[in-house]
């Protein structure tokens, strides 16, 4: 009972929001391309690359403010050459999204080495991470006060965000637009609705997102940049967004239940548990939960197989002593 007092407890939870709120970032900025009816893999990469930029930004300005914007623009960069390849020269968009994470690896640890002459990681050379928000009265609230307070920006946006994005797809021009387009394409350019420049605007838009995302690991959620740093956050957001639609709703609880999951793991390192376990904890509830909910979004195809299959295992041949149907017929 003690060991579980000590690992469910408000400090899981606070923890539990910190790591959401990156995936979220990220889950909502593709939340644009999966409305618009492109499947966005690359999240990964422009995650990545607005970490780097971020702290790139941050030590030769000294403000973590500049570095932020730094990162978003990176991000920005990426998905515009994401949208080009795809939008307007109609490139397979899986294969532009996977070439197009595999360049932010290898761009990230060349310009790391060829910087600051190091590999593997990056910290200190004045590096000033995101300021923390401390809510007055919060310390009066108990254990509510300690989940509400403490965190930096880019975590109240990642949560915030969530109405904005429910009211902005079903109150706004663009987001009715955005659902026009990758919902019924042949309507949206009958109506006059130019596809290539909604699909152009929920990519740069996703960027955006991205690069928030990428700001938050390296000046947020921790105060330096590591190789590979996102971790396949990206890939978690994809995986959220494909079992959600898109729908903000849906998407906060998915990266609530990855969150939850990767706080969890790190917490089971403070008890003995391997390290190897610890990390694979948070990629098995996304298959879990993958495998849970394509199971939920075809229950009429398997049990309409299931009965088919008893429908033919109880099929009995007629007996000898009774005739046929037909012969019985004048």
């Amino acid at each position: 009972m003690e060991i579980l007092e000590r690992m469910f407890n408000v400090a899981l939870i606070v923890a539990t929001l910190r790591t959401t709120a990156p995936i979220l970032l990220v889950a909502l900025g593709g939340s644009f391309t999966t409305r618009a009816g492109i499947f966005n893999i690359g999240l990964e990469g422009q995650m990545l690359l607005g970490a780097f930029f971020a702290v790139i930004g941050t030590i030769f300005s000294g403000s973590p403010w500049i570095g932020l914007l730094c990162g978003v623009a990176a991000a920005l960069a990426l998905a515009f050459i994401f949208a080009l390849l795809v939008v307007t020269f109609r490139a397979n968009e899986v294969v532009v999204g996977l070439a197009l994470n595999i360049l932010a690896g290898g761009m990230t640890v060349s310009l790391l080495k060829a910087i600051f002459g190091t590999r593997g990681s990056i910290f200190g050379h004045g590096l000033v991470g995101l300021p923390v928000l401390r809510i007055p009265f919060a310390k009066e609230m108990g254990w509510f006060g300690q989940m509400i307070s403490g965190y930096t920006p880019l975590v109240y946006v990642a949560f915030l965000a969530v109405p904005l994005f429910i009211l902005f797809y079903k109150r706004t021009k663009l987001g009715l637009y955005i659902r026009v387009v990758g919902e019924k394409p042949e309507a949206a350019e009958a109506l006059g609705i130019s596809i290539a420049k909604i699909r152009y605007t929920a990519s740069l838009l996703c960027g955006v997102f991205a690069g928030l995302a990428g700001a938050h690991l390296s000046l947020g959620y921790t105060t330096m940049f590591t190789e590979n740093m996102s971790s396949g956050r990206g890939f978690m957001a994809v995986a959220i967004l494909i079992f959600s639609a898109g729908d903000p709703k849906r998407i906060l609880a998915g990266c609530l239940l990855f969150g939850f999951s990767d706080a969890l793991s790190l917490r089971l390192q403070t008890f003995g548990v391997s390290s190897y376990l610890v990390l694979a904890v948070p990629y098995v509830v996304a298959l879990a939960a993958l495998f849970a909910l394509s199971y939920r979004a075809r229950p009429r195809i398997i049990q309409e197989t299931l009965a088919s299959m008893g429908r033919a295992l109880s099929v009995k041949p007629p007996s000898a002593a009774e005739p046929p149907a037909l012969a019985r017929e004048p």
